[in-house]
């Protein structure tokens, strides 16, 4: 059960078109081919639309980029521009995409575990094992691949889950305006 209401993310999305930053998503989402709604929805997970820093002081601005993986970007002090930040994210977020993709098959490593990349996904398991990833690292194909999960080593162990339906609602709201 979700600890948010569709209330609750028409309150994030009318937030996120007053402030302008409607564009931003549209934007990032086009530059690295993931619709806006799908950005919007790792933005809502993270920190309901909000700039800030959280994760334990780990995740910077709107998309929680994670100081321990991108330390310069983080200490640029980049991640306070929130166009920049949803750039950002929509970045990490291909990179998960793109090592999934071609790890389709292939022998890969994750902490002490090796796994032989599940082979063949369709767009949907990419879509959501790479949402998933923006959460847990390769640890969410991994997971696809040996429990048939990817949220198994998520926080709340269903992040990708939460944030596709959070995106589907923004969805919706971007079609109405």
């Amino acid at each position: 059960m979700p600890n948010w209401t569709e209330r609750d993310l028409e309150r994030q999305f009318a937030r996120s078109r007053d402030s302008g930053w409607i564009p931003f998503f549209q934007r990032a989402g086009s530059d690295y081919e993931f619709p806006a709604h799908i950005l919007m929805g790792i933005a809502s997970r993270e920190t309901n639309m909000r700039s800030i820093i959280g994760d334990g002081g780990h995740g910077y601005g709107i998309m929680q980029i994670d100081d321990r993986s991108y330390p310069d970007w983080c200490n640029s002090g980049q991640w306070k521009d929130v166009n920049a930040c949803i750039q950002k994210g929509a970045l990490v977020l291909d990179e998960k995409r793109e090592t999934i993709r071609s790890g389709q098959g292939s022998r890969l490593r994750v902490g002490d575990k090796t796994f032989v990349g599940k082979p063949g996904l369709t767009a949907g398991e990419l879509l959501q094992t790479a949402v998933a990833a923006y959460n847990s690292g390769l640890w969410a194909y991994y997971s696809l691949t040996t429990f048939g999960d990817p949220d198994r080593r998520t926080t709340g162990r269903d992040y990708s889950v939460d944030t596709l339906t959070r995106a589907e609602i923004f969805r919706r709201l971007l079609r109405r305006g």
